[in-house]
Parts: C-alpha cells; structure tokens; sequence
C-alpha cells in the first residue's frame, strides 16, 4: 500500500510538468494554442449545424472569446492539479481539513511560482488575477473530491 501513495505522485509531477511547459511557451505561441483552440471548434460546429460563419465573423468570435478560453484553461488546470493533489493528501491518514488546506495551499503556491515563471517567457506577464482563478479551480475541486468521498464512505 505504501507504493501506491508514491504513484499517486506521478501523475501529480507530470501535471505541474505541463503547466509548467504551457507557461514556457512565449506570449504569441500561447495565444496561438488558444486561438486554435477556438477556430477548431468553431469549424466543427460549422460543420455539425451547417450555419455559415465567414472569416471575417469567424476571427471576430475567436477575438471575443480569447480572454475566456485562457481564463478557463487556468481553472481547468488547477482543478486537475487540485484533484491530483487532493488525491495524494487524502491517501497518507491526514484529517480532512488539512487535506483541503495542503491541496489549497500547493496549488496556491503552485499558482505563485508559475505566474512568477511566466515572467521569463517572452511576452508573459503575472497576473494576481490568474493566481485567483487557478486557486479557485483547485478548491472546487476540493470541494468536489471531498463530497465525493464523503459520500462514497456513507453508501
């Protein structure tokens, strides 16, 4: 059982490996990553309803909808992270409460250190703000993954 607490880890690193390469990446790629993100899904609805969207409307949308698919990738990600770390703390016989506060309290730091790493990519800044959101995706999934088990332990 001992092993098992030590490969829950490793998911966990490879998570913060890919955030951390994400925040690597200098500020036109990762806006590209992003704006592609949008133009395909737009081409598959295009595609599913057959509406017709020309490229004139098509970059206007993909412009409106950049600051929400970055904002929400922040939380998506540490929401995984969350979950990943809520995993790891929840399997070493700690009380819930300091399960939630260290998930919190890694992903916060966590948070920190890659905004402050965003700095030394070309054209990324820090963002308080994006520390935020990513701190509030990881007490979501707190909050979920606590509920969860709660109610798996009183089926």
């Amino acid at each position: 059982m001992k092993d098992k607490k030590y490969l829950l880890a490793i998911p966990l690193v490879i998570w913060m490996l890919i955030i951390f390469l994400f925040s690597s990446q200098n500020a036109i790629k990762s806006e590209s990553l992003s704006d592609s993100l949008v133009s395909t899904t737009i081409d598959i609805v295009v595609k599913v309803t057959n509406i017709k969207v020309n490229t004139q409307k098509k970059e206007k949308i993909v412009d409106n909808t950049r600051l929400f698919v970055r904002k929400t990738a922040h939380f998506t990600s540490y929401f995984i992270l969350g979950i990943l770390a809520y995993l790891i703390f929840s399997n070493v016989n700690l009380p819930t409460k300091k399960v939630i506060f260290y998930t919190i309290l890694l992903c916060f730091i966590y948070a920190c250190s890659d905004e402050a790493h965003q700095l030394f990519s070309s054209g990324r800044t820090a963002r308080i703000l994006d520390v935020l959101i990513d701190t509030c995706g990881s007490m979501c999934a707190c909050f979920i993954a606590y509920h969860l088990k709660k109610d798996k332990l009183s089926v």
